[in-house]
């Protein structure tokens, strides 16, 4: 479900969610977020001249939540396609002592914007996930709704058979909705679960809340009925030691999507080279 990284390779399209992730926050200081921003775009236009291959990501900024945080979502087919991704970046670089100097000025001027920045490493759970969205339609939203779970020591299985019931239920009612499940295995406390969940437009939220009860009614029939509720909702307080969500818009400025999925919207991910395309296009039709 994500892009912009290793979610997809530079000339195709992947249609499933990464089998890795990297997840990379950063908690910016106040009033910095503009200079972060033009420095990201730095890091982009050096990697572009150096010619680093890959290390593709979407960067996201918080609709809800914490408004000083960035986060940025690279995925890959594997640990050790990771590990490449780091290695050519670091080779690209390396090979011109004025591209090293470069990077080494950068990060001493953006540096000192952060508050923070740490990094998680996670895995797709497909078994916990439900309907999760193709990368094409990922690459068509703006938004991503992402719930952090943390369960209780111990519990992570019973949260897994508690994710598995509740999907079977949304199945069984039909329900039209997408989630990619990810576990963190690495930089987060065990038995941390992130949920992801893209839209096209807040509008969809509209329509949620509208049928909601419905849904709601649709879901307690599929599972059993009020007894199983009441049952499932005890589980809960034995499993979950918290859940947080938060709702992200996706931004181009701070993005580096891989080629293909850049292509799926190019007005929105690459808007100079829409208008490139654009000028070049009316040039052909001139006399």
């Amino acid at each position: 479900m994500f892009a912009g990284a290793g979610v997809l390779t530079a000339q195709e399209l992947q249609s499933s969610p990464p089998p890795v992730l990297l997840i990379t926050h950063e908690e910016i200081k106040p009033g910095s977020m503009g200079t972060h921003e033009r420095s990201v775009a730095s890091y982009f236009a050096l990697w572009e001249r150096a010619k680093v291959p890959g290390n593709y990501r979407l960067g996201l900024v918080p609709v809800s939540g914490d408004q000083n945080e960035v986060l940025y979502l690279q995925g890959y087919p594997s640990f050790a396609a990771m590990e490449a991704d780091q290695k050519a970046m670091e080779s690209a670089i390396a090979a011109s002592a004025a591209y090293q100097t470069e990077l080494d000025q950068l990060e001493r001027s953006t540096g000192p914007l952060h508050a923070t920045q740490s990094t998680a490493v996670a895995v797709y759970r497909a078994d916990l996930s439900y309907r999760p969205l193709k990368m094409e339609d990922v690459a068509k939203s703006r938004y991503f709704s992402i719930a952090k779970i943390k369960t209780n020591m111990g519990q992570s299985s019973s949260y897994e058979d508690y994710t598995k019931q509740f999907n079977q239920a949304r199945e069984k009612a039909n329900l039209d909705e997408h989630t990619a499940v990810f576990q963190v295995i690495s930089g987060s406390a065990v038995g941390t679960f992130l949920s992801f969940s893209a839209f096209k437009s807040l509008t969809e939220w509209d329509t949620f809340r509208t049928g909601m009860e419905a849904r709601n009614k649709a879901i307690d029939e599929a599972l059993g009925g009020e007894m199983v509720v009441k049952q499932r909702q005890q589980l809960a307080g034995q499993i979950y030691a918290g859940v947080t969500t938060a709702l992200y818009a996706f931004n181009p400025k701070i993005s580096r999507p891989a080629p293909a999925f850049a292509a799926v919207d190019v007005a929105f991910w690459a808007p100079q080279a829409a208008g490139k395309m654009q000028a070049a296009k009316k040039e052909e039709k001139k006399p």
